[in-house]
C-alpha cells in the first residue's frame, strides 16, 4: 500500500482525511461520496487541525445527504465548464481542419453569448427563469429576436455544457432547464433566375478582364468556373468545393454515357472519414476541362487522364496554383457591380450559397423527388420540402406522372441529364467557352443523326 504524506490526517478511514500542502498551512477536506462514487475535495479555510475535522465532518455529511436527495455535491461557476466544453469542441475542430460547421457555430456560442451571460452563474442555479432572462438578453443585445436557426445552436451549445456539468455531478439531470426556440423557422431562401445566371456568365469574361493586376485576374478567372459550378452541382460553396479534389472524380458508365460521380469529402453534414457523393452534370465535363487547362501541371495531360491519375491536388485552384481565400468577397462585388446583389424575391442579399438554391430548385423543376434530392445535396428531404415548398406542384409532379421514384444513380444520372430545355450546358458552354461532343450529350441523338448521314451518303453513292 502506497504511504500516506506526513501532511495527511486520516479523519474517518477510506472516508474523510485533511491533506496539508507543502506551500499552504491550511488544511482541505478530501471526503468521499459513496451515492456518487468520487472523492470531493473542499477548502477548510484553516490552519487549526481539529477546527478542521470538524469542518470536514461537516461538509462529508452535507454531501452525503444532498447525494442521498439527488442534488449536486459540487457546485461549479458555468463559466469553468462552459470553458471546459469550449476546449473540447476546439480540439475536435483542430482535428477535422474546417472552417465551418456546427462545432464551429457551438464554439461562438459559447464566447459570444453563453459565458458573457451565464458566466457568473453556479451551473445548477440555472433554472427556467434565469434562461428566459438570457432569451431577453439575447434579443436586446442583437436589436431583434433570432433566427429559429440561430437559437437551435445556442440551445445546443448550453445543452453540452449541462451534459458535462452532469456527468461531473456539478448538476442532476432534473436541474436541467427547457430550452425553448422562439425564433421564426426559415423561409425561402435568396437565390437565381435562370435568366439571371445567364447574365451574370455573359458578363463575367470582361469583369475578370477589369482585374487591375495579374492576382485579382486570377481569382476571377477561377470565380468564372467556379460560380457555374455550384450552379449546376449544388455543392456548398467553402468546405464542399474547397476540399475537392482531383482523385475525389470518378468516371462510371451508367447507361449509354459516361457519368461523372464526386465523393464529397468535407461538408455541413459529412462525417469524418464517410464521404457523401454526388452525380454531377454533364455539363461538368467542361468545367473540369477548363480547370485542366488552368492547372500548370496537367498541360500535357487529357481530361481523362487527369482523373485516371488520381492526381492529390485541389480542383479549384487559380492559374498560379494558389488556393482561393477571397472568393466570397469578389462575388460580392460581382453582384454589386452588376446591381443584383438583393434577391427580388426575399430582399436579401445574395451569395455565393445562393447557387446551391438555384441548383436545388432546378433539380425540383426537373422532377426529382425529394429523396432522390436529398443524397445528391446531402440535406434531408424534411428540409428540402420546407425550403422549396414554393415549388410544391413541381416537387409533386412525380406522383402526379407515376414516376419512378428510385433513387439509385441510373435515375438521379438520367433526370439530371436528360431533361428537356435543360440550360446547364448552355451555361458551361458560355462560361468556359467550350463545347462538349454531341456524343456526350445525347448519345441515342448522336446514333440517329449518324445512321441518317451514313443513309445519305449510301443513297448518294454511285451504283
Amino acid at each position: 500500500m502506497k504511504e500516506r504524506s506526513p501532511e495527511t490526517v486520516v479523519v474517518r478511514e477510506n472516508e474523510i482525511r485533511l491533506v496539508r500542502r507543502p506551500d499552504s498551512d491550511r488544511w482541505q477536506a478530501h471526503f468521499k461520496v459513496e451515492a456518487i462514487g468520487k472523492w470531493i475535495r473542499k477548502a477548510t479555510g484553516t490552519a487549526d487541525l481539529d477546527k478542521a475535522k470538524a469542518l470536514a465532518e461537516e461538509q462529508w455529511f452535507e454531501a452525503k445527504v444532498l447525494a442521498k436527495a439527488g442534488h449536486p455535491v459540487v457546485s461549479k461557476k458555468f463559466k469553468a465548464v462552459a470553458e471546459v466544453v469550449q476546449r473540447d469542441l476546439e480540439i475536435k475542430v483542430a482535428a477535422d481542419k474546417t472552417k465551418r460547421g456546427s462545432n464551429n457555430d457551438y464554439i461562438n456560442s459559447i464566447k459570444t453569448y453563453l459565458i458573457p451571460f451565464f458566466g457568473g452563474y453556479n451551473v445548477d442555479r440555472i433554472n427556467q427563469t434565469v434562461f428566459t432572462e438570457f432569451c431577453e438578453w439575447r434579443r436586446v443585445k442583437v436589436g431583434r429576436e433570432l433566427s429559429h436557426s440561430a437559437q437551435a445552436n445556442h440551445n445546443a451549445a448550453l445543452n453540452l455544457v449541462f451534459d458535462y456539468a452532469i456527468e461531473r455531478g456539478y448538476m442532476t439531470s432534473l436541474q436541467k432547464p427547457v430550452l425553448k426556440n422562439t425564433g421564426e423557422q426559415g423561409g425561402r431562401r435568396p437565390d437565381f433566375s435562370a435568366r439571371e445566371i445567364e447574365v451574370i456568365l455573359e458578363k463575367l469574361p470582361a469583369w475578370v478582364q477589369e482585374g487591375r493586376v495579374g492576382r485579382t485576374r486570377n481569382l476571377r478567372e477561377l470565380l468564372s468556373v467556379y460560380v457555374p459550378f455550384a450552379a449546376a452541382t449544388g455543392m456548398r460553396p467553402g468546405t464542399e468545393m474547397e476540399f475537392l479534389e482531383w482523385r475525389h472524380i470518378e468516371v462510371h458508365n451508367l447507361g449509354e454515357e459516361p457519368v461523372l460521380y464526386a465523393h464529397i469529402q468535407k461538408g455541413k453534414t459529412v462525417k469524418k472519414n464517410k464521404p457523401m457523393g454526388a452525380v454531377l452534370h454533364r455539363s461538368c465535363w467542361l468545367y473540369l476541362e477548363k480547370l485542366r487547362q488552368m492547372a500548370p501541371e496537367f498541360q500535357d495531360k487529357t481530361i481523362y487522364e487527369v482523373l485516371e491519375g488520381k492526381h492529390e491536388v485541389r480542383i479549384f485552384r487559380a492559374r498560379d496554383g494558389v488556393q482561393p481565400v477571397h472568393l466570397i468577397a469578389q462575388f460580392k462585388q460581382l453582384l454589386e457591380d452588376l446591381n443584383m446583389l438583393n434577391c427580388p424575391t426575399t430582399g436579401e442579399e445574395r451569395t455565393l450559397y445562393s447557387l446551391r438554391h438555384f441548383a436545388i430548385t432546378q433539380m425540383v423543376a426537373k422532377g426529382l423527388t425529394a429523396e432522390q434530392i436529398q443524397s445528391q445535396v446531402r440535406t434531408s428531404a424534411t428540409m428540402i420540402a420546407k425550403f422549396y415548398n414554393h415549388m410544391k406542384p413541381l416537387m409533386n409532379a412525380a406522383a402526379f406522372t407515376g414516376q419512378n421514384e428510385a433513387v439509385g444513380e441510373d435515375a438521379v444520372a438520367q433526370l439530371l441529364n436528360n431533361t428537356p430545355n435543360d440550360n446547364l450546358m448552355h451555361f458551361a458552354e458560355l462560361s468556359t467557352g467550350l463545347n462538349l461532343a454531341l456524343v456526350m450529350q445525347n448519345k441515342p441523338a448522336f446514333e440517329e443523326l449518324k445512321e441518317a448521314l451514313e443513309q445519305a451518303s449510301s443513297a448518294a453513292a454511285p451504283n
